[in-house]
Parts: structure tokens; C-alpha cells; sequence
């Protein structure tokens, strides 16, 4: 069987027993590749976003959050 390399509907559908080993191994080093981007990336500011958001009990003016 032959496989591209670049085609990972195969390590999903397949058993991994079946497959070849060279096949496996880049399945596997792009997954690894994968989650160190995220992981690098899940650092963003993106819990300061919410922290400036409307409380609860507080009066806001208007959509943008004024306070009064």
C-alpha cells in the first residue's frame, strides 16, 4: 500500500499495525510539532480581554462600559 506522507486520514482510519513504520514515525513527529506550537502560542493575553468586561452591580453608561 501506498501512502503520502502528507495525508493523515490514513493514521486515523487504519490500524496502526498496518502501517508503515516510516509513515508512523512522521504522523507522530507532526503531532509533536503540533502541540509545541500550541503551547507556545496559548500564552496570549486572552483572560485581560475579559477582565475589563461589565460586573455584575456595577451602572454602566453605555455599551461601551462607561462607568457612571
Amino acid at each position: 500500500m501506498r501512502i503520502k506522507h502528507n495525508d493523515l486520514a490514513w493514521y486515523f482510519i487504519r490500524p496502526h499495525d498496518q502501517l508503515p513504520d516510516a509513515y508512523l514515525r512522521s504522523c507522530k513527529k507532526f503531532f509533536q510539532e503540533l502541540s509545541l506550537k500550541q503551547q507556545a502560542t496559548s500564552g496570549k493575553p486572552q483572560a485581560l480581554i475579559q477582565k475589563n468586561l461589565h460586573k455584575p452591580g456595577t451602572r454602566v453608561k453605555n455599551r461601551f462600559n462607561r462607568k457612571v
